[in-house]
């Protein structure tokens, strides 16, 4: 089998299906894709339903703006920037000195 170009059915972009593809494809009976990756891509992500969003917010720590990926004004977690995040982390050991030992 040799790379194939295709024009995408939605953008008229060309893209290659490359040989590796194709096999997987006749393997699992699949036709050759119509839409090119960036297309379908954007497909898969307007069937999570859930869009995402950026909000800007201030660490209350050092009142520095910084950008969130939550809703400020709907959430009880602290917000924090990330050195004052790292200070925190640093302070608040959250793995295992000593784990367990196996028997």
């Amino acid at each position: 089998m040799n790379s194939q170009t295709v024009t995408c059915t939605k953008c008229q972009k060309q893209f290659l299906v490359i040989d590796q593809e194709q096999q997987f494809l006749n393997e699992k009976g699949l036709p050759l894709p119509t839409h090119c990756p960036g297309c379908r891509q954007l497909r898969r992500l307007m069937l999570r339903g859930n869009e995402r969003a950026l909000y800007k917010a201030k660490c209350q720590k050092c009142q520095k703006e910084i950008i969130v990926s939550y809703d400020p004004a709907k959430t009880t977690n602290v917000i924090l920037c990330k050195p004052d995040y790292d200070a925190w982390l640093n302070e608040h050991d959250t793995t295992i000195s000593d784990p367990l030992p196996i028997s």
